[in-house]
């Protein structure tokens, strides 16, 4: 199964199913959400602890944020392995996500963004990700 990660901002690189939201805060008003998906949101700690570390030292700031979010996602994957396995099924039947969905943020392909995190995740889930 074939899902897509872009940035609302660049709705070429969207795959041809729906758009689900895996970002914090607003929505962009051009772009239909279908759904917003929770686990792949960092949550809103580690939100408050990189920003309130990113004006003084931003280097740290991204370290501790790749960290928290990482950690978020490996256990969220080991809840999702775990659950298809009890169901004798594939990890990719377990996720609410159809060929072609696209997952998307704000931050556009060229600037650093967390995307490449949930990629990760998904491929360990069974997915195949084109990621922009």
């Amino acid at each position: 199964m074939k899902i897509f990660l872009a940035s609302f901002l660049e709705p070429e690189n969207f795959g041809p199913g729906k758009v689900i939201c895996v970002a914090n805060g607003s929505r962009p008003h051009a772009v239909k959400c279908d759904s917003v998906f929770p686990p792949f949101i960092p949550s809103n700690e580690t939100m408050k602890t990189y920003n309130d570390m990113s004006a003084n030292d931003p280097k740290n700031a991204s370290n501790v944020f790749i960290k928290s979010f990482t950690d978020q996602l490996e256990e969220f994957r080991i809840k999702v392995q775990k659950a298809a396995d009890d169901a004798g099924k594939p990890p990719t039947d377990i996720l609410p996500f159809s060929d072609g969905d696209t997952l998307a943020s704000w931050e556009r392909e060229a600037f650093t963004n967390y995307r490449p995190l949930i990629a990760s995740c998904l491929k360990r889930l069974g997915f195949d990700v084109v990621q922009h």
